[in-house]
């Protein structure tokens, strides 16, 4: 399907609820006239990006040549009076405050689109049929840095069970659980089975040491192995200094929404990985893989002797 400036866009309103759209392409982003295009809708006077669906119908705008005996003006196509009191907007500024949204970063909203459906173990093609949109527009959000309008948006985090200023990456500067506390939090204890399910496979945590200025906290990418806890540091890091000592290590997870949380805390003593053989093997599975990046050759593992954990639940929590 391919646009031309002035060709007018339809929408149909396929599910209860969801009315018919209509309006004017306005800008173009491909030379072909191929999608996406900028269009300039009747219903709102406001200008977003769009790719077309199965519901789509393009009806394509033909300029008449103009006569020769007399000039005539030019002729515009059929737009309701709101339309045609909108300017429409140039496809390096979009328009509409409440229509659109975009990442602080341009290419955070895919990325976080695509590894949140990945989480959930989903296709791209049923996130976008749930989420009532068209596949190729779902690819394209998820590979370019683009605006997308606020309902697709909220529909979008809707499937992902998540939400939109989590897919927009608001607040990722600012620490967890700024919000108050539910109306009725109950405190429980995890069972040590649970706190191991917590812990899962992988993940950030935090180890605790002492140090000859005073107790540190530092963060590290670890990974589960044989009901121990292992990471990587470097050398001449900080966190080499827990080789021999007794450590704590804590993982944590917060629901900002529904203001409950859960955390596990482990008490051991680190050693250090020497044995070649199971360096190989962690080597070959690059496990943990530390996101800080850089030369980090020693592994250290913790054998937990101490195991704890505590969950912050509602009291009308069905899982309870």
């Amino acid at each position: 399907m391919r646009a031309a400036i002035g060709d007018r866009v339809i929408v149909e309103g396929t599910r209860p609820g969801v009315p018919r759209r209509d309006g004017r392409v306005t800008a173009l982003h491909r030379p072909d006239g191929e999608p996406p295009w900028e269009v300039l809708w009747s219903d709102t006077g406001h200008s977003t990006l769009f790719f077309p669906g199965p519901d789509s119908r393009l009806h394509h705008f033909t300029r008449q040549a103009p006569s020769r005996q007399a000039p005539r003006p030019s002729v515009r196509p059929r737009t309701s009076s709101k339309t045609e009191r909108s300017e429409p907007a140039r496809p390096e500024e979009p328009t509409g405050g409440q229509e659109q949204a975009m990442p602080s970063n341009p290419g955070d909203l895919g990325r976080r689109v695509a590894l949140r459906r990945e989480q959930l173990g989903l296709s791209r093609e049923q996130t976008a049929v749930r989420a009532g949109m068209a596949v190729r527009y779902l690819e394209y959000l998820e590979t370019s840095p683009t605006a997308v309008e606020r309902g697709a948006l909220a529909r979008l985090a809707a499937v992902l069970d998540t939400s939109v200023t989590q897919l927009l990456g608001g607040g990722l500067d600012l620490p967890p659980g700024r919000t108050s506390a539910a109306a009725h939090p109950v405190l429980e204890e995890l069972a040590r089975s649970e706190c191991w399910e917590r812990l899962s496979t992988d993940g950030v945590g935090r180890v605790a040491l002492g140090t000859a200025t005073g107790p540190i906290v530092l963060p590290v990418n670890y990974w589960v192995l044989d009901g121990t806890l292992i990471f990587r540091t470097a050398a001449d890091g900080p966190l080499a200094a827990t080789v021999g000592q007794r450590v704590a290590f804590e993982v944590d997870r917060i629901d900002e929404v529904l203001r409950t949380g859960w955390s596990v805390l482990a008490t051991g003593d680190a050693h250090r990985i020497d044995d070649r053989p199971a360096l190989a093997h962690l080597k070959q599975q690059d496990k943990p893989s530390p996101w800080a990046g850089g030369e980090r050759d020693v592994w250290v593992r913790i054998k937990p002797t101490e195991l704890s954990g505590r969950v912050i639940r509602t009291a009308d929590d069905p899982t309870r």
